[in-house]
């Protein structure tokens, strides 16, 4: 499946967009708008043994949008494109998560369901009374309309604080960067459901306890909700935020999560804990933490012989946690809103903070901003000949583009005009403009894992790795890769030569399969020392064999210019890729004709690869044929199967793969809680 965005022009601007998506043999249309939910001084705080660091993120904001499927009303679409469409597709009672296929020739994505049916939830008082008094029957009437917004009400804002404990940081893939772009997510699906009321729900800053939690996290989730109001008391009163929550995980906990009812602009009590579950998935997640803030908001449980509900399942339902498909709040939920914006002091939602967004667009700075084609510059910078309108910032009428790749003389280049050349021959293509765009087409690479350089090395993202060549520009004629001698020497020292990387701040230990595979080694070709200033240097004579490497006394987050490049080969079926040690198990090889159709599989790598057909050096690629060979998922939107190595399905020849998953069924509940004293 391959997304196509509809241009509106050579420089479309990124607070409207639509996506076109080929989906079993039909057409679908996402219209989408920019919507982004950080609040200008947004930042993410980290800590490494004990120190903290703060960054104002590196999440790009243009990539967030939110929108609906054409010719689905009900429909709600949150997605990212800031490295290929990542988000959920929800429908009437059905959900589809959408992410990029690795390593694939081309734009590739796979649209697979989730399925948030397999688990039992109920929720619990304070007195851990259960719902679950309606278990035997609990189906809300659906209306044939839905319910209207909360009428007069000027539109509210939430400034929500997140706190993540070390396990839920670890379960979520260890990297600051993935476990934002996560809780962003989150916060998309939550403000989805809160139109209804006019509130906006903001992430103020998030703090993720990476190396060791502030708090203790063990106990029950109402004994844990004191804890951690006693540490935002002390800890967050000069962060703003009108309400924090804790994130922990937990295998299998009981409740899954814990709140004051009615109490979001009180300082002392507007707090949450919220537990996620292993087997809970982030559209269910987002509708736990949407009913504790809604609880927080004075808005109860839904009564189903009461509430007038528009959809198969409201929000307020406890069983909406099992449901896929888009949710709204009941009749019951829109009534007990109104009461507490009426009734109770809920200042803190009318104060509007400043959203992190793009500055206004200004006509003349020669940057091209939201809202213009093109910007050339003041009227003598432009001069008459220019594509651009210097006044308007708009292309002058009846041009094509003002610049780009595949943009000359303001019209667009001729279809098949190459516009990126191939990194390396034997691993990438020729890209050619498609003569309806200013922007050379998607990059296509032969599928990582290809052998190239007559077998020595492996294709990666375009590129053949030659670690012989990297010793050459670094240490002159003559050096090479140097043998495994040297590197079972040099890497067993465990320092900052010799190491398989770092992690929380030590060294790595390199197996004895992988010391090829951490820090590039060479033979040493000079009898001069070598005087390059900034790195440091180890030399190692090893059976006559003279091996050198470097140091550039780098911190722990930069990139090592001496890590073994990924695609390199290092070592028998064995390539470096994404700075882990990953073994190629086979190489899958299909013959036809003149045509090659690589290929491959690894351990715990990827579970979905699309292998296409490409010509032999100084042929044309031939058709496309598609096929996916589908095995153990590991979506980041989903739970890991419980029953490890329970097989899933494999497909052939299929553009669109829908995935289920079996999972242990588990009952939760959020305890609300009585006011205590702190």
């Amino acid at each position: 499946m391959i997304p196509e965005k509809v241009e509106h022009g050579s420089f479309s601007t990124y607070s409207e967009m639509d996506m076109l998506l080929y989906v079993s043999e039909r057409i679908t249309k996402f219209s989408l708008i920019f919507r982004y939910f950080l609040v200008d001084t947004f930042m993410v705080y980290l800590y490494n043994q004990g120190s903290e660091s703060s960054h104002s993120s590196h999440i790009q904001p243009q990539c967030y949008y939110q929108g609906y499927v054409e010719g689905y009303p009900n429909s709600i679409v949150t997605l990212s494109t800031c490295s290929g469409l990542r988000g959920i597709l929800q429908f009437e009672n059905v959900s589809y998560g959408i992410e990029p296929l690795e390593s694939t020739v081309q734009f590739q994505h796979i649209l697979y369901k989730l399925g948030n049916d397999n688990k039992e939830l109920s929720s619990f008082n304070n007195d851990t009374k259960s719902l679950g008094k309606y278990s035997n029957d609990y189906n809300i009437y659906v209306g044939e309309k839905p319910e209207p917004p909360v009428p007069d009400i000027f539109p509210l804002y939430l400034e929500m604080y997140i706190v993540v404990d070390k396990a839920l940081y670890e379960y979520l893939g260890s990297d600051s960067m993935i476990v934002t772009s996560k809780f962003i997510e989150i916060i998309g699906l939550i403000n989805s459901m809160f139109t209804q009321f006019k509130i906006t729900v903001m992430l103020s800053s998030l703090e993720l306890w990476s190396d060791e939690n502030k708090i203790s996290t063990v106990g029950e989730a109402e004994e844990l909700l004191q804890i951690f109001l006693k540490w935002k008391q002390s800890y967050l009163n000069l962060r703003p935020h009108d309400t924090a929550y804790l994130f922990i995980y937990r295998d299998y906990p009981d409740y899954v999560g814990a709140v004051f009812s009615g109490k979001i602009c009180a300082p002392h009590y507007s707090a949450g804990v919220a537990v996620y579950p292993k087997e809970m998935t982030l559209e269910a997640f987002s509708v736990v933490v949407s009913q504790m803030l809604a609880l927080s908001l004075g808005i109860s449980y839904d009564d189903p012989k009461k509430c007038h509900c528009s959809e198969a399942i409201c929000i307020m339902n406890p069983r909406a946690t099992t449901s896929s498909g888009a949710k709204t709040f009941s009749s019951c939920s829109l009534s007990d809103f109104e009461s507490f914006i009426s009734n109770q002091d809920a200042s803190c939602l009318q104060n509007k903070p400043q959203m992190q967004r793009q500055k206004r667009a200004v006509c003349g700075n020669r940057i091209v901003e939201t809202g213009e084609d093109c910007d050339c510059g003041t009227q003598e910078q432009c001069g008459p000949q220019n594509c651009c309108d210097h006044r308007t910032c708009k292309l002058k009428k009846g041009l094509d583009c003002f610049e780009g790749p595949c943009c000359s003389g303001c019209r667009f280049k001729p279809h098949d005009t190459v516009c990126r050349e191939t990194k390396h021959d034997e691993c990438d293509f020729f890209d050619h403009c498609s003569g309806r765009s200013a922007q050379c087409a998607a990059d296509k690479t032969i599928m990582d894992g290809n052998p190239c350089r007559k077998g020595t090395s492996m294709c990666f993202e375009g590129d053949c790795p030659d670690l012989n060549a990297r010793c050459r520009s670094l240490f002159g004629p003559g050096s090479k890769n140097a043998p495994f001698e040297c590197y079972e020497e040099i890497q067993s020292q465990m320092d900052r030569y010799g190491n398989c990387g770092k992690h929380e701040g030590k060294y790595r230990t390199c197996a004895r399969r992988d010391l090829v595979c951490g820090r590039l080694i060479c033979t040493y070709p000079s009898t001069t020392p070598y005087n390059r200033k900034g790195p440091g240097i180890i030399y190692a004579l090893v059976r006559n064999k003279l091996c050198v490497t470097l140091d550039y006394r780098l911190n722990e987050s930069d990139a090592d210019p001496m890590d073994i490049q990924n695609g390199s080969a290092c070592g028998t079926e064995k390539v470096n890729s994404w700075s882990g040690r990953q073994i190629l198990s086979r190489l899958l090889l299909f013959q036809s004709s003149s045509l090659l159709w690589p290929g491959k599989a690894v351990e715990d790598g990827p579970s979905a690869w699309d292998l296409h057909p490409h010509g032999r050096p100084g042929e044309a690629p031939g058709s496309w044929l598609r096929i996916s060979v589908v095995r153990r998922p590991q979506w980041p939107l989903r739970g890991e199967p419980t029953e490890k190595g329970r097989p899933f399905s494999q497909s052939l020849s299929l553009s669109l793969s829908v995935h289920s998953a079996c999972q242990k069924k588990k009952r939760y509940g959020i305890i609300i809680t009585d006011l205590i004293n702190i």
